[in-house]
């Protein structure tokens, strides 16, 4: 008696079991499961991590980034899809709440694409719109981007996440970028000399802003002609004319001071050299003087780009 319960009961626990397993989820990852989406592949707002900007050259001529629109399944469809984008400020608004970045809408004119629609033929997964982006039309005294969303499909589902992105635009003239910076710092009561990684950033396609000496927060802006020229002082840099670019040497006539020898005019004389992507910098300031017959502090410095 004790042998047929014992039959009766693994019976019964078989049995239960296997019922509990006709009842787990099964995962089907065929086709009559799984729907097509449409989205953005590239996508990259909302984000985790900030976006790294597109550098643009300084120049006239378009250039271009890509707006794609994908179908995410197995295979293409069989009909063709209208896509449709719709430029989006309030991204730009979400994105800079989260990053506490201070982007502007790229204005219009800086800007061009054929139309906010663009057809994924049958047959096809992937399409893209080009944006043509225009740096020589953009203000550069901006943070500038523009935002997209994905709204319709021609009623496909469109995806939740993957649906909006955003381009962030650096526009770079042909001298920015990090330079090795080497030279000397003439100074009253701490001379010394220079060696250090800095970099020189765009102000327009001419102009560019660098660093003074080792000064943190020091800036100068200049001007890229026939020679270096243009002066305008930037951050702590007293305005000119208490700052600017020198052709004298030894301005005090001290035999002594401003330091030791090797440094003149005739060797930095505020040049570019774009064979060697070089400058020749010499420049002075004093708080409170009128021109360079007054500098107590002069920069010779030689930026060779990295």
């Amino acid at each position: 008696m004790k042998t047929i319960f014992k039959i009766a009961l693994i019976a019964l626990v078989g049995f239960s079991f296997s019922g509990c397993l006709k009842d787990e989820p099964i995962t089907d990852y065929s086709d009559t499961s799984i729907k097509p989406v449409i989205l953005i592949p590239n996508g990259n707002f909302p984000a985790v991590q900030s976006v790294n900007p597109i550098a643009l050259d300084f120049k006239s001529t378009a250039q271009t980034v890509d707006l794609y629109a994908r179908v995410s399944w197995s295979k293409p469809l069989d009909k063709d899809i209208t896509v449709t984008f719709a430029k989006d400020p309030s991204i730009i608004a979400a994105y800079n709440t989260k990053f506490g970045t201070k982007y502007e809408e790229l204005p219009a004119a800086a800007y061009k694409l054929p139309a906010l629609s663009v057809v994924i033929p049958a047959g096809q997964q992937e399409v893209k719109v080009p944006i043509e982006l225009f740096a020589d039309k953009i203000d550069l005294a901006k943070s500038n981007m523009i935002a997209f969303r994905l709204t319709d499909a021609s009623g496909q589902t469109v995806a939740s996440n993957f649906r909006q992105i955003v381009f962030p635009v650096l526009v770079k003239n042909v001298y920015e970028g990090n330079y090795n910076v080497t030279g000397y710092f003439y100074h009253p009561s701490a001379p010394r000399s220079i060696s250090a990684t800095k970099y020189l950033s765009t102000v327009s396609g001419t102009r560019s802003e660098g660093q003074v000496g080792d000064l943190g927060g020091w800036g100068f802006r200049f001007d890229v002609a026939a020679n270096v020229g243009g002066w305008e002082s930037a951050g702590s840099t007293p305005a000119a004319p208490s700052a600017g670019f020198m052709t004298l040497d030894n301005p005090f006539g001290n035999g002594t001071y401003p330091g030791p020898g090797g440094f003149t005019s005739a060797l930095f004389p505020n040049t570019y050299d774009a064979a060697t992507k070089t400058f020749k910098f010499h420049y002075g300031y004093a708080g409170g003087s009128t021109g360079q017959t007054g500098y107590s502090r002069e920069i010779f410095e030689t930026w060779k780009k990295l």
